[in-house]
């Protein structure tokens, strides 16, 4: 989750109303809240912001970022996974929850965004597909 600014806290400000007691609190987000139609816009821009201090991020591999998915190539698999592990652990290190099942190391072939990539190519993934 992305920590909202103590000044922009008052903005996701709201009333809480306790059925059974009539009791009513005010409450407010300290955190992006889910579900707010700005929340990938504003979490893709601070991650983008945070990975410019990534020191995974050299001339040795590639890094795509498309809001919260990030794809990580390397001309090796030594390299590959080697600069997996730093990047996985500068995010924890930032407060980032990553996903392990989502995270597949040193694949020859991904599927990125609906595209299944390998080498160089691309191609539209078989889910996105038009079947008859």
């Amino acid at each position: 989750s992305t920590a909202l600014e103590e000044n922009s806290q008052k903005i996701f400000a709201f009333e809480w109303e306790d059925l059974s007691t009539g009791r009513r609190t005010q409450l407010c987000w300290t955190v992006l809240p889910q579900g707010f139609k700005n929340s990938p816009t504003i979490f893709g821009a601070a991650l983008t912001k945070e990975l410019q201090h990534c020191s995974a991020k050299e001339e040795q591999i590639t890094l795509l970022q498309c809001v919260d998915d990030i794809l990580l190539g390397a001309d090796t698999t030594e390299i590959c996974k080697e600069k997996t592990v730093s990047l996985l652990s500068f995010l924890g290190m930032a407060g980032y929850r990553l996903s392990e099942k989502k995270a597949p190391l040193a694949k020859q072939t991904v599927i990125y965004l609906g595209f299944e990539i390998s080498q160089g190519q691309q191609r539209l993934g078989n889910d996105r597909e038009k079947r008859p």
